[in-house]
């Protein structure tokens, strides 16, 4: 009798067990069905890998390039543009006179039946209607996508608000290129010496080898490891203090403060709003609370549909606060992320596109 007694304690405690669990499961859907709203079709489809600011636009890249007047704080305005017509544009940066794009050329393999990389191309453009080579890098801005060695190629600029700050780079490594660092000047570029790079906290051997990403603070260029990085700077005039990185799933932060918090997954792309830090990672969008500057140790949960829509199943590319003084609920945010895999795990082709979040509608959507 008691060994039955105890098997019904036991059985019904599991039942408690399973119905709080099941509950808490359905806490979860519930509110994430809450936080659904009808999807709009994407003006801006496929990989965007950066969102730069040159002139008065944003300019996006998706093979082809897209761009949007920045003051535009509405859904849509954005219109195709003229691009290098070589290639597939990869990848957009630019400084204070030029807009820059690394272009991929690929060829068919028939033997395959599939395209193959060739070479990269690196152009630039005043206007970003009439664009030239970047003769001044390795290759007159023609680089061999394999040369006894794949060669990696990496663009990426300040991307800062005031245009006096705005500074271009393109990094090349391996192969016959070696391990070099540019900073760019419309068809023109200046070798980087090696030792002019604050990578990450730590000093490193060959600083132009690892730089993915940087940003203009205190009057100075930082460059990192990560592709995700941004700064305090303001749309309302003021000078950055304080910079933000990815390092591994980790986000550091220096300068006015200085301190390290941990992330759900491995940051790609970060952005600053006056309460929040959003993070982008492979695991999908957080945020953190800023207390003074200072990111919080844990990310909350959004009261926005930010995590239904940018979810677990994606990587956050991408990340744009078009005036970070402002508060994440009434700023203009824009996004895009990518997953892997053949998109089976719930992931959908149609949510790889650009996204936006916009104050007058409080909730994320297809841009």
């Amino acid at each position: 009798m008691k060994v039955k007694a105890v098997k019904k304690i036991a059985f019904a405690s599991l039942l408690v067990l399973g119905a709080a669990l099941f509950s808490s499961c359905q806490d979860v859907i519930y509110s994430n069905i809450r936080k659904e709203v009808e999807l709009r079709s994407a003006s801006v489809q496929s990989d965007v890998r950066s969102i730069v600011r040159f002139k008065n636009d944003l300019y996006v890249a998706n093979g082809n390039i897209y761009h949007k007047n920045s003051a535009v704080n509405f859904v849509g305005g954005w219109g195709k543009t003229f691009s290098p017509s070589s290639g597939k544009v990869l990848v957009l940066a630019a400084d204070s006179n030029f807009l820059y794009a690394l272009v991929g050329v690929s060829k068919q393999d028939e033997k395959e039946g599939e395209n193959v990389p060739v070479r990269r191309e690196l152009y630039c453009s005043s206007d970003g209607i009439f664009w030239s080579l970047v003769t001044g890098v390795y290759g007159f801005g023609l680089i061999p996508y394999n040369s006894l060695g794949l060669i990696e190629t990496y663009l990426f600029c300040t991307n800062s608000i005031a245009e006096a700050n705005r500074k271009a780079y393109f990094v090349l490594r391996g192969g016959t290129a070696g391990f070099v660092a540019y900073q760019l000047n419309g068809p023109f570029a200046t070798i980087m010496p090696t030792s002019f790079i604050e990578a990450d906290t730590k000093p490193v051997v060959n600083p132009a080898a690892v730089s993915r990403s940087c940003v203009y603070c205190n009057g100075t260029v930082r460059f990192f490891t990560s592709t995700g990085a941004c700064t305090d700077e303001t749309s309302a005039g003021n000078d950055a203090t304080t910079y933000y990185y990815g390092n591994g799933s980790s986000v550091f932060y220096g300068g006015a403060n200085v301190g390290i918090v941990g992330a759900h997954a491995t940051v790609y792309s970060i952005a600053y709003t006056s309460d929040y830090l959003l993070v982008g990672t492979t695991s999908g969008i957080s945020h953190h609370p800023l207390i003074s500057k200072k990111p919080q140790a844990s990310s909350t949960t959004f009261v926005t549909n930010a995590e239904s829509t940018l979810s677990s199943q994606y990587t956050v590319l991408t990340l744009l606060v078009t005036q970070p003084e402002k508060t994440e609920a009434e700023a203009v945010i824009y996004a895009s992320q990518n997953y892997t895999g053949s998109g089976s795990n719930s992931a959908q082709f149609d949510h790889v596109c650009l996204w936006s979040y916009y104050p007058i509608t409080r909730q994320w959507n297809r841009e």
